[in-house]
Formats: C-alpha cells, structure tokens, sequence
C-alpha cells in the first residue's frame, strides 16, 4: 500500500471511531422506550417541511373566499381550473416541456463552460486576471438589457434563448467553483507532487472532491436563475413555453392562467432544488 493510501485509511478509520464512539455515547444517554418509531419520526419530518408551504396555500384560499368581481387574485380552484382548460387546449404539456428543455440546454452549456474558466482561474492567477473580471461584468448586465444584442448577433430564435440562460447559470457556477478551487489547502498538492502522483489522480481525488460543495452550491443558484432568464427569452418570439403562457395571459387579462404559470415555475423550481439534492447525496455516498 502506498503512503497516500495509508494516509486515507488512517484518515478514515478514525472518522469511523469517532462516529463509532459518539453514536454509542448518544445510544447509551437516549433510552430506547423514549424513542419514537421510525415512520413517526419521518412522517413528522415530512410534516415540518412542507407545513410553510401548505400555510401558504390555506392563507391564499382563505384571502380569495369572496365573489370573483370582488377581489383580484383568482382563487386556488381557478387555477384548478385554468390548468385543466389549458391542457385541454392542448398547449400547456407541450410549454412545460419546451420551457424545460431551454433550461436544461442553456445549463448544461452554461456549466460545461463554467467549470474548467472557474478551475484556470482558482488555480492561476494569470488565468484569474484574464476570466475574472469579464465575468464579473457580465454578471452585472441584467437580462432584459443582453436579450436585444443577442437578438442582433443569434437572431430570435432557440441559439438566442439557450445562450441567455446559458449566460446566467455560467457567471454563478464559475464563481462558486474559482472559490472551491482557491479553497483547497495546498499542502496537499504539494504532498501528491512530493509523491509523484498522476495528474489524473490529483484532479480526481483533490481538485474534483475539494470544489464539489462549492460545485453543487452554484449548481442550485444557477438552476434558479435559469428559470429567471426563461421569462425573459420566452417573451421574445415564442409560441410555445410557460413565458408565453404568462405573456399570452397578461394581453387578455386572464389572471387565473397568470398565477397557474407562477405556480409552474415554483413547482419546476422546487422540482430542480430536489434532484440536485439527491444529485449531491449520491456524488457525496459515492465519494
């Protein structure tokens, strides 16, 4: 066994006695009669975490109780009832799935780039000096503002709509992973160089391992501000997407289809926030 392997399996074993002996000391002071069942305990987790958002839902039917006529915003069985007329229409399937495609080309663009200008500029500071501050810049230019230029260099159709989002979702995951990289203690490049080790391996086991939680916290901010940019392009010679659900609705007043797009973009964001979860849970077992 190498010296580096030896050095992890130290590592490991005493992480595992140490999470030995604390789970024993916390056994031995919590008695077993005291504690609840396993489906209590997950029912009631379950239970904490969606309790904001259904306080949420009962608040708005209660505020939208009145006569339609009276009130602005539609009540939670209009826009029951706008979704299913909608679908019925044969247009709402379709824009969720053509407005979840634009997200997921435009991110996966925006951090196919952003991970490698995030790695030369954390590991160089001449690569810092050149890709720092044109991101920053571009970070700072609001989508309604970039739309009408690439509009002039792509044209209005799908090339224009996946390099906005692409733009958002690249300036969030460079910085997280530039700071990851810039984070990482370099005493231990300087062990692996010590020991000859391949540069596959230190990028592996190192760089890769190091950057993740920084990685997976760009990830979800980046993620969030592409449904963002999507309004955005959506509204720009679209026939088809939640965007120009939203637009189409605003030009007849129809604020049932308004808020039911609203809500679409809050379920395919909450929807997002959890595979990226179970994404990091996996990456972080497999690690």
């Amino acid at each position: 066994m190498s010296v580096p392997e030896q050095i992890g399996a130290v590592t490991s074993s005493a992480l595992s006695s140490t999470s030995a002996s604390s789970s024993s000391a916390v056994s031995s002071a919590t008695p077993a009669s005291c504690a609840a069942p396993r489906w209590v305990r997950r029912t009631a987790s379950i239970g904490a975490v969606w309790a904001s958002t259904l306080a949420l839902f009962a608040l708005w039917a209660l505020c939208t109780r009145s006569a339609p006529d009276t009130r602005a915003l539609p009540s939670p069985g209009e826009v029951a009832a706008a979704f299913v007329a909608l679908r019925d229409e044969g247009v709402l399937w379709p824009s969720v799935r053509v407005s979840v495609l634009r997200v997921l080309a435009g991110l996966a663009v925006g951090v196919a780039l952003a991970v490698p200008a995030g790695v030369v500029s954390g590991a160089s500071r001449i690569g810092g000096a050149i890709i720092d501050k044109p991101v920053h810049m571009l970070r700072a230019i609001p989508f309604p503002a970039l739309a009408p230029l690439l509009i002039v260099m792509l044209g209005i159709g799908e090339a224009m709509k996946i390099t906005l989002i692409a733009v958002g979702a690249f300036a969030l995951v460079y910085v997280n992973v530039r700071d990851g990289v810039r984070a990482i203690d370099p005493g231990l490049i300087e062990l692996a160089r010590a020991y000859r080790m391949p540069k596959h391996v230190v990028f592996t086991k190192i760089l890769l391992r190091g950057v993740l939680p920084q990685f997976m916290t760009g990830l979800r901010f980046a993620i969030t501000v592409s449904w963002i940019a999507l309004v955005t392009c959506e509204t720009v010679n679209s026939s088809v997407g939640i965007g120009y659900l939203l637009t189409r609705s605003q030009q007849f007043f129809r604020t049932d289809q308004m808020v039911l797009c609203i809500v679409l973009y809050a379920a395919l964001g909450l929807l997002s926030e959890s595979i990226v979860g179970v994404l990091e849970r996996l990456l972080r077992t497999r690690g």
